[in-house]
């Protein structure tokens, strides 16, 4: 795996489906999430690329034994009208560890790991302020567990502090 740390410099806006569970369903109800805005995105407007979709987390995740939400989103500019039931998120610019995954979806946490070891051993924390995000194109493969799976993951990271 590779990582690499960026800066982003503008505020990105995107519109999706929301999906509310607990961590032993969160699966059933990301895949429901995927289905319905894939199958709506001709009604959300203003589509950067509609081969590319985002899976945006908020940082409640560690240690949450309750209700997670995940969004399922296409970015969108400029943000347009909101399609009935769907959400929009907007994400500022800020320091993100990009973490370039290849391997099957059911191996995806060993990224994370990964990626929480390395920032770790390079002087960063992870800032838990802002929403971690996925982002999947032609080369993810959602419905089979393929080894050539390609995921790019971006974790909201800072300098350590040593106070």
């Amino acid at each position: 795996m590779k990582i690499e740390i960026i800066q982003t410099s503008t505020i990105s806006s995107f519109v999706g489906v929301r999906a509310s569970s607990l961590m032993s369903n969160l699966g059933n109800a990301v895949n429901q999430a995927l289905h319905e805005v894939v199958r709506r995105s001709d009604e959300i407007g203003n589509i950067r690329n509609r081969e590319v979709t985002y899976g945006i987390t908020p940082p409640n995740y560690k240690g949450n034994d309750g209700l997670l939400d995940f969004y399922y989103c296409y970015e969108v500019e400029p943000l347009s009208n909101v399609p009935h039931g769907m959400v929009h998120l907007h994400l500022l610019p800020r320091v993100y560890s990009v973490t370039y995954y290849r391997g099957a979806a059911s191996k995806l946490v060993t990224a994370y790991e990964f990626t929480s070891k390395w920032i770790a051993e390079n002087g960063y924390e992870y800032d838990d302020v802002s929403y971690y995000f996925e982002r999947y194109d032609e080369k993810t493969m959602r419905e089979t567990d393929d080894v050539r799976n390609e995921i790019t993951i971006y974790c909201p990271i800072k300098e350590k502090s040593f106070v």
